[in-house]
Order: structure tokens, then sequence, then C-alpha cells
């Protein structure tokens, strides 16, 4: 139970030391901890709590209404939160993508046509140091707003950190390449295996909680017919529900092993990857000990985690623009330096007896150092758009890879399309 509800456990504690250690009745314990709850929401709940018991009123019905009312508050809350990200997400394009894009044009144009490196030195602050700096207070700022989970798998963290050593190997290495494909290599060896492991978490995450409103009402539905619970999983054991049916099959055989259906739905939400999925496994647990399994009960649980389905659907929905934006940003980056020094080195024809202007010669030293530097932004851009899009830092690995690609593919690709060596 702390696992999964720690703050809740915490709270539970302190009542039950004021009833058993202090004496005190349990209406009046309820009362304390409303008194100094510091969440308001669950505070207004205790007191609402007791004033039903004290009345004698209809405790069901109130918990059902309180229930009613909290998911009413998440939804509402769930668009004040995309609005703020979308808010967010505009203010950090501004600042680093259209700053940025204008920032790239005019250094360019500076160092380019001054001959010197005052330009593209400034570019380069701004690259590698003002733009991760920038992401990184956004991605604090958007984690102050977004809605946090007690518990979530940190393992894609960890295999990121393990693949940076190999990335800085990788660099180091003089590998037959231009510096900016070179850095690509670079930073594609630091994302592949994060990227894959997280999305693994991410696409078994979400298929287990699409899956659960299913079962649980399945399991309802043979209460209805008179089964037990433990004989309802055992039905249901050989039923394909994605990614849950291997969870459903073990929790059958454990039944059929004759192991206390507590323990087997214990060991269930213990061993899955998904606090939703923990919480609704650990609720089941209380249901079947406290109440029996009623058909009641477990349609209720089916009907919250369905809704809770639907408001993170509906957030990610919602915020599946803002990365799409990301990612034009990222694109008009690389895509800025082709444009600029294209039209630089081209030679102006007019018309008449006028000669034509000689192109600017740009050394491949200096479009090089421009690549590099906005591949690297875009890569950084990349991980701001996993945690607007997917609430996580880890669901940006994808991202930032992604925008490495696509940054690598324009460079080799340069010379075909704009007719341009780099």
């Amino acid at each position: 139970m702390g696992k999964v509800f720690p703050a809740s456990a915490k709270e539970a504690k302190r009542i039950l030391v004021d009833i058993d250690v202090f004496g005190t009745d349990p209406i009046t314990a309820f009362e304390t901890a409303a008194k100094y709850m510091p969440n308001k929401p669950f505070a207004e709940f205790l007191y609402g709590y007791t004033t039903v018991l004290k009345v004698g009123g209809d405790v069901k019905n109130y918990v059902n209404n309180k229930l009613k009312e909290t998911l009413d508050l998440s939804t509402s809350k769930v668009r004040r939160i995309t609005d703020s990200v979308g808010t967010l997400a505009e203010a950090y394009l501004t600042v680093t993508a259209v700053m940025g894009i204008t920032l790239f044009s005019l250094f360019q144009l500076e160092g380019v046509i001054a001959h010197n490196n005052s330009g593209l030195t400034t570019l380069y602050t701004f690259s590698y140091l003002v733009v991760p700096a920038l992401s990184a207070l956004f991605i604090f700022i958007i984690d102050g707003t977004q809605p946090k989970q007690p518990y979530f798998n940190k393992r894609p963290y960890y295999v990121f950190f393990e693949c940076v050593p190999i990335g800085v190997v990788l660099f180091l290495l003089p590998l037959p390449l231009e510096p900016s494909l070179h850095i690509s290599v670079a930073l594609i060896s630091i994302m592949i295996i994060p990227s894959i492991s997280a999305f693994r978490q991410s696409r078994n995450r979400s298929g287990l909680e699409k899956a659960l409103p299913d079962f649980i009402r399945d399991v309802a539905e043979g209460r209805k017919i008179g089964l037990s619970p433990e004989g309802s999983i055992e039905q249901l054991a050989s039923k394909n529900y994605g990614r849950l049916s291997k969870s459903i099959k073990t929790m059958g055989s454990q039944i059929s092993w004759g192991l206390p259906i507590l323990k087997v739905i214990k060991t269930f939400a213990d061993s899955v990857d998904s606090w939703i999925t923990m919480a609704i496994g650990t609720l089941m647990v209380e249901v079947v000990d406290v109440g029996g399994g009623t058909v009641n009960s477990f349609s209720q649980m089916a009907d919250f985690t369905r809704k809770v389905n639907e408001i993170e659907a509906d957030k990610r929905s919602a915020l599946r623009s803002y990365v799409f934006v990301v990612y034009m940003a990222g694109i008009m980056l690389v895509l800025t330096t082709f444009m600029m020094v294209y039209f630089l080195s081209t030679p102006i024809h007019f018309s008449g007896p006028v000669a034509a202007t000689p192109g600017i010669t740009i050394s491949p030293a200096t479009v090089q150092g421009l690549l590099t530097a906005s591949i690297f932004d875009g890569w950084v851009i990349g991980f701001v758009a996993g945690k607007m899009g997917g609430g996580t830092v880890a669901d940006g690995f994808k991202h930032a890879m992604a925008l490495v690609i696509i940054g690598a593919m324009m460079v080799a690709l340069s010379g075909v399309l704009l007719g341009h060596p780099i």
C-alpha cells in the first residue's frame, strides 16, 4: 500500500496511531487528520465523511458522489494543464526556434561577410549553452505543472547514462566523416538503446492500462452469474487481453495451485510496470478482503479505470500538435543553415548589361560548424518534445534520436537537393 499510495498510507498510519495508541474515537481521529491535511480536496472528503457518519447518512452514496466529483475535477485539471503546457510550448518555441533561426541567420551572415569568427563564436555559445539551459528550465517548469504518479520505472534513464560513454568514445574516434555526420553518429549511438527501452516500457504500460478495464468488467460479469472472484479470474485466464494476458494467465495458474486470492492479486499488483494497474490491483485486494468482491464494486473499478484512461488519452491527443511543431522547429534549424549557405554562395544575375555579382566563398569548416550546432540543438529540443507530449523526459528519447536522424539525412542529401557541397 505504501508503494502505491505513499501519502495516503502515511496519513492512515497517523490516524491509526491516534485510535490505537491515544485512544481517540475514529470520527475525532478523522477530523483531526482533516484539520492538518495539506491536501484541500482530501481534507474536504474527510470532513464530509465524518459529517455523514455523525448524522447517519448514506456513506456509500457520499463516496460515490465524491468519486464522480474527483473524476470531473481531474478532467478539468487535465484541460488546464494542457492549456498551461501549450502556453509553455509556444514560449519555448519562440525562444529556441524563432529566436534560434533568427540568430542563426544573423550570426552566420556576420561571420561569413566579415570573414571572422565573432558571429560564429556567439552562435556556438547560444547553441551549446543557451539552448540546453533554456530546455532544462522549460522541462523543470513543465514538470511542475504536470500531475505526477507515485511510481515510475527509471530504467530508461539508467540505460541512457550507461550509453553516454559509447557516444563520447565514438565522437572522439577519428572517423572518416564530416563533423556534422560525426556528431550525428555519436548522438544516435547514445539514444538508440534508451529509445528502445523507453518505447517498450511505454508500449507495455499503455497495453496494460488499456486492457485493465475490460478485465475488471469481465470479472464483474463472472460475479453476476455466481462465480467467485477466484473462479472468474481462472475462467478468464484463456482470454486474450493483449499485454495483460500474461499476468492473467499467471494469476489463473496460481489460483489453480490453491494460492489465496489475496496473495495472487497482490503478486499481480507488485509485478506490473504501471502505477494505475498497481493501484487498481491494490484496490482489488481491498475489495475482495473487505467486501467479498461484489459485482457493483468491480463495475465501479472498471468505470473508474476506463475514465482515467480516457483522461490520459485526451491529454496526449491535445499535446500531440505541439510535438509536431517542435519537430518542425528542429528541422528548420538545419534547413535555415542550408538555405543561408546556398543563397550567400550563389551568384546574383541581373538583367541587361550589368555583370553578375559573385557569391561569397564560405569555407567547409564554417558550414560544418553551423550544421553541427543545428543538429545538436535538434537533439536537445527532442527531450522537451517528449516532456510536453508524454509527460516524461524518457518519452523524448525517441524524438531526440528522430530529429538527429532527420538532420543527418538532410546533411547527407544537401549536395543533391541544393547543389551545394558540404
